[in-house]
């Protein structure tokens, strides 16, 4: 019986509408379905593993420039995939130490300041603006670092490259240089976003990573031929010698002496040719560690993406 029907019966019997609520029961709710979470948190402190996907040269590198990177391995939080692989990283160099003839050792300051999905959604990491770059180059054993920089910002992704390098390189990080970027603060993503743009992530082919160092010409030489063997003929001997002897004597034999064989003094070797070019060792990262500048407080929010 539908509920109009029984409405309708108690009003002709008279009775209380209150009566409905004995006559009619009420249609029990429907479970709503399971609805995915609208954020992903990841905490700070994650690592997430990068290769430079444009190189720094040895004779330009400074504080200023943006380092270019993209992830090789996924993040995944809470269960759900954060970050895809391919997922573009961007960062500002903060300090340049080049190395010197006696140590072979170079590093590099990062600021990390956005990470960019494939489908377009960026998400914007502490302490992105507000510093300034100077246009000074570092010399072998100095240091380019930004000038009047504002101070830290709690929870910004800072690291330092430690690099394994000569003043005869001509890079200071490689195309496909691996580097460790550690978050310096929680993000919140939003998870309809990062879902878009899995299917459009792409890491790069390995041919797009080869080494970007140059080989410099030099004079070259078209090497030596090398000197043949010396052969210095050895004697043929002489045969022996018969004296006849007198009656009744027997003859007197002289013996010839033994020949000697050939005397052979080795030349020397040649010498390959210089092919006239020359191509530096590739720089090799050694580690790359966080920098904390200042620990955010507990009562600070979580990095809201864009």
């Amino acid at each position: 019986m539908s509920r109009f029907r029984v409405l309708l019966f108690i009003i002709l019997l008279g009775l209380p509408t209150s009566t409905l609520a004995v006559g009619i029961q009420s249609t029990p709710a429907q479970p709503s379905p399971t609805t995915s979470p609208a954020f992903i948190p990841v905490p700070a402190g994650t690592k997430v593993e990068l290769v430079v996907t444009r190189p720094e040269w040895a004779q330009s590198a400074k504080a200023g420039d943006t380092l270019y990177a993209q992830t090789s391995f996924p993040v995944v939080a809470g269960g759900a995939m954060a970050i895809p692989a391919g997922t573009y990283v961007e960062g500002t160099i903060q300090s340049v130490t080049g190395p010197t003839r006696k140590l072979a050792r170079a590093e590099i300051e990062v600021l990390f300041t956005e990470i960019v999905f494939a489908s377009g959604y960026i998400v914007e990491l502490p302490g992105a603006a507000d510093r300034t770059q100077p246009a000074a180059v570092a010399e072998p054993g100095e240091t380019t670092s930004a000038q009047g920089e504002t101070p830290p910002v709690p929870g910004e992704t800072l690291i330092a490259i430690a690099i394994q390098v000569s003043t005869a390189n001509d890079l200071l990080l490689d195309n496909g240089a691996e580097v460790e970027m550690t978050l310096g603060a929680p993000l919140v993503l939003d998870a309809k976003k990062v879902t878009q743009s899995i299917p459009l992530s792409r890491m790069p082919e390995p041919g797009q990573l080869d080494s970007a160092t140059l080989c410099r010409p030099t004079p070259g030489s078209p090497g030596t031929p090398g000197t043949p063997d010396t052969v210095i003929p050895g004697s043929p001997g002489t045969p022996s010698t018969t004296i006849p002897g007198g009656p009744g004597m027997p003859d007197i034999v002289i013996p010839g002496t033994p020949a000697t064989p050939d005397t052979v003094i080795s030349g020397t070797p040649g010498t390959a040719g210089d092919p006239g070019t020359v191509c530096p060792a590739k720089p090799l990262v050694i580690s790359s560690t966080p920098i904390v500048t200042n620990q955010p407080t507990q009562n600070s929010q979580p990095v809201a993406a864009r």
